[in-house]
């Protein structure tokens, strides 16, 4: 019995030491930040209470109570938005998995009793307090496999913080678009009124036909319902924009800072991105981290294919005759049948996949980074032929037929169609603009980031402007040929 008690304070020390480890509350929550954050000034907030952080709610309402900048709407998404603070929780999952792994299972006690024939003679007593040796032998391997895996959350955490800043930054495009395209379908359906009134006066003064009256008012009511679609458009936006930032209530009731910038006078250099991408991509990261894993969960399953369980302890009995006898008790598993090949066969599959998804990964990230290289060059040669030949040549044909106009060589009507279709070409440039940014916000998500540094914080032209006026487009800075060409108002319709 001796001997029973002082394998139990052998045992003690070793359960406890393995039980003294602690779940750490950030679980890495650090690291995340630095994988995902590696341009511009902004902070993650991991929430432990469901009703929310009074420091957090305060920065927010700061952060909207004035008009929403884009980097404004990123730091309030990084900061509020819930899905993203469930995939926090992930970090605390794994995190408990890693201490976990490098606990010891508990040890093992058996007792019995059994009462001797007709009650003469003494209790046989049975005892037994067994360790699985296996555990104990394979706790390192088992905890390094864990912290991999942490590891893998961090990146897969730290991916969804740079993708949903890329989808903010995409429907704060979005947004800021739909806006100017509401103002400026505004003004169209007010100019196709005009024309619509215009007709109808004509109309009753017999100068006007019945037909020509009737496609000047389809033209009007055509109008009304651009303005309606405008309008869902722009509604459809701001509400993506508003989940993303994961604003509810008044908070709502947020205002957009600015319009769309224009485009920078140059783009960064478009070489060697897809080894940028390919160094810098966090799920290529996460997939090869994946492939890591499983190689060692292979390596420890071939190096332990032997040893399927054992177990270490001490049995004590007493006998009826009241002696005890105690010893030493070892139990293992012996592998005759079964030495893991399913295991290992299963394992080796799985790392082969996950291998081929690894390389067909990174071919679709370079794929992918090719054709969004492409589609910036081409929607900054759209954007530069809008404002360098299209919106130019609209205006110059509404001036020269303001000229026909007052010389009576025109009628009004001439006068109205090139100011519409002046409308459309700038509406045109809007549009091309926005596509501009999209494209080149999902070139940086795809490149894991930002575009290479030391070109991407070019200057802008400045931001483009609505049209301010009910019947003219004022042109933005940068509209005409050169890049700071001063604005010039085109002539009224009704200028004489």
């Amino acid at each position: 019995m001796t001997h029973l008690f002082l394998t139990v304070l052998l045992l003690i020390p070793v359960t406890l030491v393995s039980g003294c480890a602690a779940v750490r509350p950030d679980a890495g929550f650090e690291e995340v930040q630095k994988m995902a954050i590696k341009s511009g000034d902004y902070r993650l907030f991991w929430s432990k209470d469901s009703t929310g952080d009074p420091a957090v709610d305060t920065m927010v309402d700061q952060l909207i109570s004035t008009p929403l900048t884009i980097d404004a709407a990123v730091q309030i998404a990084l900061l509020n938005n819930p899905a993203l603070q469930a995939t926090f929780e992930d970090l605390g999952v794994s995190q408990a998995d890693l201490v976990e792994a490098g606990l010891l299972k508990n040890p093992v006690f058996f007792g019995q009793a059994r009462f001797p024939e007709g009650g003469v003679g003494n209790l046989n007593l049975e005892f037994d307090l067994a360790l699985e040796l296996l555990n104990i032998l394979m706790r390192p391997a088992r905890r390094q496999l864990a912290a991999e895996q942490l590891v893998q959350t961090q990146l897969r955490v730290a991916e969804e913080v740079v993708v949903l800043a890329s989808e903010v930054r995409t429907g704060w495009y979005e947004t800021a678009g739909a806006h100017m395209f509401v103002d400026l379908q505004r003004q169209i359906t007010q100019a196709s009124r005009l024309s619509y009134k215009m007709a109808l006066r004509m109309h009753a003064a017999g100068n006007q036909s019945a037909l020509n009256l009737a496609i000047e008012r389809s033209a009007y009511e055509q109008s009304k319902i651009f303005l309606a679609d405008a309008e869902k458009y722009l509604f459809s936006t701001r509400e993506r924009l508003t989940r993303l930032m994961g604003l509810w209530g008044p908070r709502t009731q947020w205002k957009l800072s600015g319009k769309l910038p224009d485009i920078p006078p140059d783009d960064p250099p478009l070489t060697r991105l897809e080894s940028h991408a390919i160094v810098n991509r966090l799920d290529l990261a996460v997939a090869r981290k994946e492939a890591e894993i499983l190689a060692r969960a292979l390596g420890i399953t071939i190096d332990w294919r032997w040893f399927a369980s054992a177990e270490v302890g001490i049995n004590a009995e007493r006998e009826t005759d009241g002696q005890w006898i105690t010893g030493p008790n070892l139990t293992f598993e012996l592998p005759l049948f079964n030495q893991h090949q399913a295991d290992i066969a299963r394992l080796e599959a799985r790392l082969r996949r996950s291998q081929k998804q690894l390389a067909a990964l990174a071919v679709d990230i370079r794929s992918e980074v090719r054709a969004l290289r492409n589609e910036l060059v081409t929607a900054r040669r759209r954007v530069d032929h809008y404002r360098g030949v299209m919106v130019p040549l609209h205006e110059k044909i509404v001036k020269l037929t303001q000229e026909e106009y007052n010389y009576m060589l025109t009628g009004v009507f001439d006068l109205l169609t090139a100011k519409k279709q002046e409308y459309d070409a700038y509406r045109q440039y809007i549009d091309a603009v926005r596509d501009y940014w999209i494209v080149r916000t999902n070139l940086e998500r795809t490149l894991g980031g930002r575009l290479p540094a030391a070109t991407a914080a070019a200057p802008t032209r400045g931001t483009l402007a609505p049209p301010e006026s009910e019947t003219a487009i004022p042109r933005p800075a940068g509209v005409r040929g050169k890049p700071d060409a001063k604005t010039e108002r085109p002539s009224s319709p009704h200028h004489h």
